[in-house]
């Protein structure tokens, strides 16, 4: 499938060689709701670190802060600065809110807001917590645009990033059955491409790869795969996927940020696009630093393991990251104690070089194949 996908490689490994025609909005992740970014004539851009050397921020942010919260600031500190028009930072852990001061500091002259969504999200008070929030962040954009966001624009982006999600959603199906047809890496290469691109040419370029793809002649090979679940909060660096592929370790589920917990966050479409955008945010699957049960993490992971008949679960581990901390321990006694093979990877946004990763997931797979 040479040339296929082309586009979305391209961006994933320059994001910033585009040339936007909106104004561009970073956002950090999680769960920021980019629909009303959208819908008030900006480009919602996510913030994913940089692979690059770290030079500003080790003066600001000790060096065992996690790395994903360090190499992002440095990208706009260093690398990016005249990039962004503005920026909403999403506080999720003690270390965004402590980056979200330093970065707010040193962008005066720049939009920026702080999006403090709920952690817990099982207290009383947290949906209204959530709305509060979300009127917040669009009184903030309309002052920024001058604009006002108009119920059926914020509709119209809400439409737009379903049909883009649903498309993705049927990439990943295609993926399942046919991994000789769509890897691992074109898989996720395609999602991060959709948080990076205006996505009305993310949307045209996916319907029509995936048009091309459904009438592909190719043979399924799924005989030859093994089936394997991927959970963490991100891939990174993107080489560890193309080590899965080598070894033919074929990914059937996951929680990742820039995953399933992204591509499933489909609206429903309500009567008030605002209380639809509050039902998604709830109806989200658990993720570390933000829950209803801290302890659903693990139990999630036990239940998209058996829902999707993988024979594995590999965990990325993000060095340093408090909230991961936390749940490893308990994830792996959980998996242990049912017989589930783990395989745990740990590394960080400024790793390129996964050689060593070679061996632990040619034994993982030796593994799982003898299972």
């Amino acid at each position: 499938m040479e040339g296929t996908f082309k586009t979305f490689k391209q961006v994933c490994e320059d994001p910033y060689r585009l040339v936007p025609s909106k104004k561009v909005i970073g956002l950090t992740p999680v769960d920021i709701p980019e629909e009303l970014v959208h819908a008030s004539g900006l480009l919602p851009f996510w913030i994913m670190g940089t692979t690059a050397p770290i030079k500003r921020v080790t003066a600001l942010i000790p060096d065992n802060a996690c790395s994903f919260a360090r190499s992002s600031l440095e990208l706009v500190l260093e690398y990016q600065r005249d990039f962004f028009a503005g920026f909403v930072i999403s506080q999720v852990d003690d270390t965004t809110q402590h980056m979200s001061d330093l970065w707010e500091r040193r962008f005066r002259d720049r939009f920026f807001h702080k999006f403090l969504a709920p952690r817990q999200l099982s207290r009383p008070s947290a949906r209204f917590w959530f709305e509060k929030e979300l009127y917040c962040l669009k009184k903030a954009l309309e002052g920024f645009t001058g604009k006002t966001i108009k119920e059926n624009e914020l509709w119209e982006s809400i439409k737009l990033f379903n049909e883009d999600k649903r498309w993705l959603l049927r990439l990943y199906e295609l993926k399942r059955r046919s991994p000789d047809l769509v890897s691992n890496r074109t898989f996720f290469e395609a999602v991060k491409a959709s948080l990076l691109m205006e996505k009305e040419e993310h949307l045209n370029i996916l319907k029509k790869e995936i048009d091309e793809l459904e009438t592909s002649q190719r043979t399924n090979s799924q005989g030859e795969w093994i089936p394997v679940v991927l959970c963490g909060l991100f891939v990174e660096p993107f080489e560890i996927l193309d080590l899965l592929d080598e070894y033919r370790l074929n990914v059937v589920g996951d929680n990742l940020i820039e995953g399933s917990r992204y591509i499933y966050g489909i609206c429903q479409e309500a009567d008030d696009p605002v209380q639809a955008l509050i039902e998604r945010h709830f109806s989200r699957p658990n993720l570390s630093p933000v829950h209803d049960d801290p302890f659903r993490v693990i139990t999630d992971v036990t239940d998209l393991f058996y829902r999707s008949g993988a024979k594995g679960v590999i965990y990325l581990h993000i060095q340093y990251c408090e909230s991961q901390e936390f749940d490893l321990p308990d994830l792996r006694r959980h998996l242990r104690e049912r017989g589930i093979p783990l395989l745990i990877i740990t590394t960080d946004f400024q790793t390129r070089h996964v050689g060593l990763l070679r061996t632990r997931i040619e034994a993982f797979r030796e593994l799982l194949g003898k299972a």
